[in-house]
């Protein structure tokens, strides 16, 4: 019980019960991925905020919470695209609580009754990814552009308010498309372009002739 709770005064009274009934409403709460199932789009998470217990003589010790486990995972979507992000363990995120029980919807979808009474509970907890601690801040943040980047921000996809769009990555580019691909427009190429083995820059004819006739396909 709250000390204030013993004084005769209806308001301090009043006041120690809403805080009593706050200390048990949970909204959102910071936390760390432990594990993440992929098939479920599920996570396992650890919420970082310890919690003051009172222990019998009267001194309180700092404890962990427990883990939030089969968590809902927060991947931005609609209409029929998604973007998927390759959570691993030790990412930072953000637990939203929600006001009510989400296991009936959770496991069927759709509107559905609810299966307990229970209200701003811990187990009912969707997790979104993103939120960075001052220590993890991500590095070369591009203020005139929206990126999809590698954190430490040496591969990107920019696309500017003036429609220009910078691709940069030191790996390699892959495009598979079973309908081919159509490009409109100058193409610019500081390299060498490979065509089925053969190489743009290097390659050699067959049937040269010297004078007005064109050239065979070319060799290697």
């Amino acid at each position: 019980m709250d000390l204030r709770q013993r004084f005769d005064d209806h308001t301090e009274q009043q006041d120690a019960a809403g805080r009593a009934l706050q200390a048990g409403m949970w909204t959102a709460v910071p936390c760390t991925i432990i594990s993440v199932d992929f098939g479920k789009q599920t996570c396992s998470v650890q919420p970082t905020q310890k919690v003051a217990i009172r222990k019998p003589d009267g001194s309180q010790e700092w404890q962990s919470m427990p883990v939030l486990p089969d968590a809902p995972i927060h991947f931005p979507g609609g209409g029929g695209v998604s973007m998927t992000f390759p959570v691993k363990a030790g990412d930072e995120a953000l637990a939203i609580i929600a006001s009510r029980p989400v296991d009936s919807w959770h496991q069927s979808g759709g509107e559905q009754q609810q299966g307990a009474r229970r209200m701003h509970d811990l187990s009912d907890a969707f997790v979104m990814v993103g939120f960075r601690s001052n220590p993890k801040a991500l590095p070369g943040v591009s203020s005139d552009a929206v990126q999809l980047r590698s954190d430490d921000g040496t591969s990107s996809i920019s696309l500017k308010p003036n429609g220009d769009i910078d691709l940069n990555t030191p790996g390699a580019v892959t495009a598979a498309a079973a309908g081919g691909i159509t490009y409109t427009g100058d193409l610019t190429v500081n390299g060498d372009i490979i065509l089925n083995g053969i190489s743009l820059a290097n390659h050699k004819h067959t049937g040269v002739t010297t004078g007005a006739s064109n050239t065979g396909g070319p060799t290697s």
